[in-house]
Protein backbone atom coordinates (compact mmCIF):
# COMPACT_ATOMS: atom_id res chain seq x y z
CA UNK A 1 0.00 0.00 0.00
CA UNK A 2 1.42 3.44 -0.74
CA UNK A 3 -0.52 6.60 0.27
CA UNK A 4 -0.18 9.16 -2.12
CA UNK A 5 1.13 12.89 -1.10
CA UNK A 6 -2.37 13.97 -1.79
CA UNK A 7 -3.96 12.13 0.13
CA UNK A 8 -1.39 12.64 3.30
CA UNK A 9 -2.16 16.63 2.65
CA UNK A 10 -5.71 15.76 2.78
CA UNK A 11 -5.36 14.32 5.95
CA UNK A 12 -3.16 16.85 7.30
CA UNK A 13 -5.76 20.02 6.01
CA UNK A 14 -8.26 18.16 7.50
CA UNK A 15 -6.32 17.62 10.88
CA UNK A 16 -5.51 21.47 10.45
CA UNK A 17 -9.00 22.55 9.92
CA UNK A 18 -10.40 20.71 12.74
CA UNK A 19 -7.57 21.66 15.17
CA UNK A 20 -8.19 25.37 14.04
CA UNK A 21 -11.94 25.01 15.56
CA UNK A 22 -13.19 26.91 13.12
CA UNK A 23 -12.50 27.52 9.12
CA UNK A 24 -9.31 28.74 7.52
CA UNK A 25 -8.48 29.75 3.80
CA UNK A 26 -6.32 28.94 1.51
CA UNK A 27 -3.36 30.91 2.74
CA UNK A 28 -3.55 30.23 6.10
CA UNK A 29 -3.60 26.23 5.56
CA UNK A 30 -0.61 26.98 3.01
CA UNK A 31 1.48 28.90 5.57
CA UNK A 32 0.59 26.29 8.55
CA UNK A 33 1.05 22.97 5.64
CA UNK A 34 4.40 24.62 4.31
CA UNK A 35 3.09 23.59 0.73
CA UNK A 36 2.25 25.89 -1.93
CA UNK A 37 -1.41 27.82 -2.34
CA UNK A 38 -2.20 25.93 -5.33
CA UNK A 39 -1.86 22.19 -3.83
CA UNK A 40 -3.78 23.31 -1.13
CA UNK A 41 -6.38 24.51 -3.67
CA UNK A 42 -6.84 21.61 -5.38
CA UNK A 43 -6.31 18.83 -2.32
CA UNK A 44 -9.37 21.11 -0.95
CA UNK A 45 -11.61 21.22 -3.98
CA UNK A 46 -11.23 17.29 -4.00
CA UNK A 47 -12.17 17.40 -0.39
CA UNK A 48 -15.52 19.31 -0.65
CA UNK A 49 -16.38 17.46 -3.44
CA UNK A 50 -16.37 14.45 -1.13
CA UNK A 51 -18.63 16.51 1.39
CA UNK A 52 -15.83 16.85 4.21
CA UNK A 53 -15.41 20.57 3.71
CA UNK A 54 -17.69 23.26 3.14
CA UNK A 55 -16.58 26.60 1.86
CA UNK A 56 -17.86 30.64 3.02
CA UNK A 57 -16.46 33.03 0.51
CA UNK A 58 -15.76 36.70 0.88
CA UNK A 59 -13.75 38.53 3.41
CA UNK A 60 -13.65 36.51 6.50
CA UNK A 61 -13.84 33.30 4.16
CA UNK A 62 -12.45 29.76 4.30
CA UNK A 63 -13.04 26.08 4.88
CA UNK A 64 -14.82 24.48 7.44
CA UNK A 65 -15.87 20.87 8.25
CA UNK A 66 -19.35 20.12 7.29
CA UNK A 67 -19.51 17.28 10.75
CA UNK A 68 -17.26 17.07 13.78
CA UNK A 69 -14.03 15.83 13.60
CA UNK A 70 -15.22 12.59 15.46
CA UNK A 71 -17.73 11.75 12.68
CA UNK A 72 -15.11 11.62 9.89
CA UNK A 73 -13.05 8.50 9.64
CA UNK A 74 -9.58 8.81 8.15
CA UNK A 75 -10.87 6.12 5.45
CA UNK A 76 -13.37 8.80 4.31
CA UNK A 77 -10.56 11.46 3.84
CA UNK A 78 -8.11 9.09 2.21
CA UNK A 79 -11.26 7.96 -0.20
CA UNK A 80 -11.73 11.21 -0.89
CA UNK A 81 -8.68 10.83 -3.47
CA UNK A 82 -10.47 7.86 -4.79
CA UNK A 83 -7.93 5.41 -3.22
CA UNK A 84 -8.27 1.83 -3.12
CA UNK A 85 -5.68 -0.22 -1.98
CA UNK A 86 -6.92 -2.97 -4.36
CA UNK A 87 -8.88 -2.94 -7.31
CA UNK A 88 -9.20 -4.89 -10.44
CA UNK A 89 -7.13 -2.92 -12.15
CA UNK A 90 -4.35 -3.47 -10.18
CA UNK A 91 -3.20 -6.73 -12.17
CA UNK A 92 -3.18 -4.46 -15.14
CA UNK A 93 -1.16 -1.61 -13.46
CA UNK A 94 1.52 -3.70 -12.27
CA UNK A 95 1.92 -5.86 -15.87
CA UNK A 96 1.72 -2.52 -17.73
CA UNK A 97 -1.31 -3.20 -19.59
CA UNK A 98 -0.04 -6.63 -20.31
CA UNK A 99 -2.13 -9.91 -19.84
CA UNK A 100 -0.39 -11.89 -16.53
CA UNK A 101 -0.36 -15.57 -16.89
CA UNK A 102 -1.70 -16.13 -13.46
CA UNK A 103 -4.80 -14.31 -13.97
CA UNK A 104 -6.98 -17.48 -14.47
CA UNK A 105 -6.03 -18.81 -10.82
CA UNK A 106 -4.45 -16.13 -9.20
CA UNK A 107 -3.65 -16.82 -5.52
CA UNK A 108 -2.88 -13.51 -5.01
CA UNK A 109 -5.83 -11.72 -5.70
CA UNK A 110 -7.57 -12.74 -2.55
CA UNK A 111 -4.62 -12.05 -0.06
CA UNK A 112 -4.73 -8.49 -2.23
CA UNK A 113 -8.07 -7.77 -1.76
CA UNK A 114 -8.02 -9.25 1.96
CA UNK A 115 -5.05 -6.60 2.96
CA UNK A 116 -7.93 -3.84 1.43
CA UNK A 117 -10.37 -4.47 3.22
CA UNK A 118 -8.27 -4.73 6.57
CA UNK A 119 -6.38 -1.28 5.34
CA UNK A 120 -9.82 0.16 5.28
CA UNK A 121 -11.30 -1.36 8.27
CA UNK A 122 -8.64 0.10 10.31
CA UNK A 123 -8.66 3.30 8.78
CA UNK A 124 -11.92 3.35 9.49
CA UNK A 125 -11.75 2.91 12.95
CA UNK A 126 -9.47 6.17 12.97
CA UNK A 127 -11.25 9.53 13.21
CA UNK A 128 -9.91 12.91 12.35
CA UNK A 129 -10.75 13.61 16.58
CA UNK A 130 -8.04 10.99 16.82
CA UNK A 131 -5.53 12.25 15.06
CA UNK A 132 -5.99 16.07 16.09
CA UNK A 133 -6.09 14.50 19.87
CA UNK A 134 -2.74 12.50 18.65
CA UNK A 135 -4.59 9.58 20.16
CA UNK A 136 -5.79 6.17 19.24
CA UNK A 137 -9.52 5.29 18.92
CA UNK A 138 -10.99 3.73 21.61
CA UNK A 139 -13.54 1.48 19.64
CA UNK A 140 -14.12 1.04 15.85
CA UNK A 141 -17.56 0.55 14.50
CA UNK A 142 -17.99 -2.94 15.32
CA UNK A 143 -16.97 -1.56 19.43
CA UNK A 144 -13.75 -3.23 19.24
CA UNK A 145 -10.48 -1.95 20.25
CA UNK A 146 -8.79 -1.24 16.64
CA UNK A 147 -6.16 -3.67 16.05
CA UNK A 148 -4.46 -5.20 12.35
CA UNK A 149 -4.99 -8.99 12.53
CA UNK A 150 -2.67 -11.34 13.45
CA UNK A 151 -2.25 -13.71 10.33
CA UNK A 152 -1.70 -17.10 11.36
CA UNK A 153 -0.92 -20.32 9.46
CA UNK A 154 1.20 -19.56 6.85
CA UNK A 155 4.37 -21.48 6.35
CA UNK A 156 7.40 -20.26 5.54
Amino acid sequence: MRISKHEEFGLRLVASIARSGGQLNIRELAEQEGLPEATIAKVVARLRKAGLLAAERGRNGGYSLTRSADTITLAQVVGAFGAQIYDDGFCGRMMSGASCAHEASCGLRPVWNGLGEVIGNFLDGYTVEDIVRSTPPARDRSGNEPSLPVVTGLSG
